[in-house]
């Protein structure tokens, strides 16, 4: 039966279409799908490179979670990406949010204001590292010059040594760097609030605390859903900063020792992949769980 004219146009219009979907599939498949169940697979043996694969099923698992001689800082790193986690989710929409509202008043230069504080997130980690490390400086940096004008006696603090204060500094390194981006997200949001919901609850005797709770709060839900989600899952694969300003170490006496790092350190410092496969999908439960978790409590509508 011959074919008639619609449906070669329909099959060559199928073929354009998956002749575009090809490179992206290929590369899905070839960086993607296939690390991922090598990985899946590396986690249940005790492979490291050079070495043959030796299959020990659950073993990497269940030594993690209870080996505490042979890995005692998986539950240290755990720890403390969590506090990591609750430092920089909450300072990041805490700063985000006011600079979006102060923004959303802004009528002059505000085009100037939103790039300068978007800058530092287009900027190399490695030059956001090097600029806290001179801010952070024990000696010369600003941070200890601003306290000793507001604090009298105020004796210098080694920022980044000391192991009461180290996580939090990161954690403000981070948040400094990621907050122009979800500055916009809020901003972006905000200014599609219509104003006549404003001056509905103005003329209805609103301050501004009842205005902010009752109207831009609810209108703010799907924005703030995305910044929660997308803020948890950067914040607990935090690797980068912490590698360049502690080479690895999590020091001081691990207090900075993230999560992603230790794993790190299995692959790369210990030569221990299978562990590291391990802890890679550990993690990968980690984020499905409370990403899941965010989709269900979490309001996603106004």
């Amino acid at each position: 039966m011959a074919i008639t004219e619609k449906a070669k146009r329909k099959i060559i219009l199928n073929l354009t279409g998956y002749l575009f979907l090809g490179p992206l599939l290929i590369y899905f498949i070839v960086f993607q799908a296939v690390p991922i169940f090598m990985s899946l697979y590396y986690s249940f043996t005790n492979w490291n490179i050079g070495q043959s694969v030796q299959w020990v099923g659950l073993k990497n698992y269940l030594d993690l979670f209870f080996n505490q001689v042979s890995y005692p800082y998986f539950w240290k790193s755990l720890g403390v990406t969590l506090k990591f986690v609750l430092l920089v989710v909450g300072g990041t929409v805490v700063v985000s949010l006011f600079m979006a509202m102060l923004l959303n008043t802004v009528k002059r230069s505000a085009a100037f204001f939103r790039v300068a504080i978007f800058l530092p997130y287009v900027t190399s980690t490695v030059a956001v590292a090097a600029i806290w490390k001179w801010l952070y400086d024990p000696l010369y940096g600003l941070v200890n010059y601003f306290f000793s004008l507001i604090i009298p006696n105020f004796q210098n603090v080694a920022w980044l040594k000391e192991e009461k204060y180290a996580l939090a500094a990161f954690a403000i390194m981070v948040i400094w760097q990621v907050s122009g981006y979800y500055m916009l997200i809020f901003l972006a949001r905000l200014k599609s609030i219509p104003d006549e919901y404003y001056e509905a609850a103005q003329i209805d005797g609103a301050n501004i605390w009842q205005s902010f709770r009752h109207i831009t709060l609810p209108m703010l839900r799907p924005a703030t859903f995305y910044v929660l989600i997308t803020l948890f899952i950067i914040s607990f694969q935090v690797f980068d900063i912490v590698y360049i300003l502690t080479k690895g170490l999590g020091d001081p006496n691990k207090s900075t020792l993230t999560y992603v790092l230790e794993l790190f350190n299995h692959a790369f410092r210990y030569n221990e992949m299978g562990i590291a496969s391990a802890m890679s999908f550990i993690l990968f439960i980690i984020l499905a769980v409370v990403t899941a978790i965010q989709f269900k409590v979490v309001p996603q509508d106004v």
